[in-house]
This record gives C-alpha cells, structure tokens and sequence, in this order.
C-alpha cells in the first residue's frame, strides 16, 4: 500500500515539475519576444480605452475592447501564438493550452460564466492560467493579513504590480478554493486569485507591464482597415 502511495506522490510531483517547465519556456518565450516598447504600446492602449469606457454599464464595452486588443496583440507581436477556445482554454503559444484572464487590480475572476449544474462534477484547472493584470495595486492594506501555503507564508497587504503572470494549473489543482455566485459555479474570489498571483511571482513566471507613459486618444472610426 505504501509503495502504491508513494508511486502517487510521486506521479503528482513529476506533473507539477512538467507543468511549471512548460510555463518557464512561454515566460522565456514572451520575455524574448515582447520588446519593452511592446509592453509600453500595451499599457498605453490598454489605459486609452478604460478612460474612454466609464460610466454605468461602460465596464462590459471596456472589457470586451480590452480582450480584442489583447489577442490582436499577441498574434502580431507572437509567431507562437494562436487562437484555442475549447473548455477552460482562449490560446496556445508554443503549442501549449492557456486560459487566459484579464484583470484590472483587485478582482474576482471566473474559469466559466456558467450556472450548469451538468459541469459540476468535471475537472476544473484542466489548463495553465495566464492572469494579465493591467493595474498595480495594493489590493488589501490591512486585512486579510496571512495565510499558509505549500509552506510558503502568504502576505496580503503587499502591492500587486501590472504584469503577464503565469501559473500552473497543478497548484490551482490542490490549493484553489472555488466559489459560486448567481453567474458562474466556478467563482475564484480575490483572496484566492491572490494567492495565485503570489504563485507565479515566487517561481518567477511573471512579466512586468509598465505604467502608461503617454495619453492616446481612442476612436472606434479608426479601427478598420481594406482586407485588399
């Protein structure tokens, strides 16, 4: 019995080695690709389209115009990149399956926007994650304070800085907690996101995205181009 457990332990331990190998080619891969002129020309146009998408009802349009640019984005500055939607997954790079979520600062993030009892038995964190964070910011300055972790100790109250972060979908596996809301069964609340986030900065599998350095101006007439 104690050699099957072991054979376990084991077979879990060479998964999460794989998984975070595979995770530090795409952050080499992107580090390599993505000049720091790339990562400016992100923020600035990323920042250009939230002060133009404010109001009631203006977060949805900003968002969705977010993602656009993003995968845009990636398939130009990226040979390795390509399109992938099939379960938790939005991309490949490097022939690897991502999902990929968006956020700006403190948030609350989804693997589905579903609410189908069917999907509560299947596997959930079937995919690395790629978070793209798009503000820096200190998500907590007193609570919650600390939490343990696969013996690393957790501070909250730290600065979250804007940046591409990757992480492995084994830790997700044994340490995320899934939440439910009235949208999604599949709820990663902010405590958990952040402890995801700390994740991929202890193993070093981030990529910082500068502050917006210039003020663009976003006009949706200049958005199409001949495909002659």
């Amino acid at each position: 019995m104690s050699l099957i457990k072991n054979a376990k332990k084991i077979q879990q331990w060479w998964k999460k080695c794989n998984s975070i190998l595979e995770l530090r080619k795409i952050k080499n891969y992107l580090q390599d690709t993505l000049t720091a002129d790339n990562l400016q020309e992100l923020s600035n146009k990323c920042q250009s389209i939230n002060n133009v998408c404010k109001g009631d009802g203006a977060g949805l349009l900003g968002g969705c115009l977010v993602d656009m640019l993003l995968c845009q984005f990636f398939k130009e500055k990226c040979h390795l990149y390509e399109e992938f939607h099939n379960g938790e997954n939005d991309m490949k790079i490097g022939g690897l399956p991502l999902s990929q979520k968006k956020i700006n600062g403190k948030s609350t993030i989804a693997l589905d926007w579903s609410k189908n009892q069917t999907d509560s038995k299947r596997e959930h964190f079937s995919s690395n994650i790629m978070i793209i964070n798009l503000k820096t910011e200190q998500w907590w300055k007193s609570k919650p304070l600390k939490i343990q972790v696969e013996n690393q100790k957790i501070v909250y109250n730290d600065s979250i800085k804007a940046g591409i972060y990757l992480i492995d979908k084994q830790f997700c596996k044994r340490f995320v907690q899934l939440s439910q809301n009235n949208k999604t069964n599949t709820l990663i609340e902010s405590q958990q996101l952040y402890i995801m986030i700390k994740r991929s900065i202890h193993q070093d599998l981030y990529i910082e995205i500068p502050e917006p350095n210039k003020t663009l101006d976003f006009n949706i007439l200049n958005a199409f181009s001949s495909n002659k």
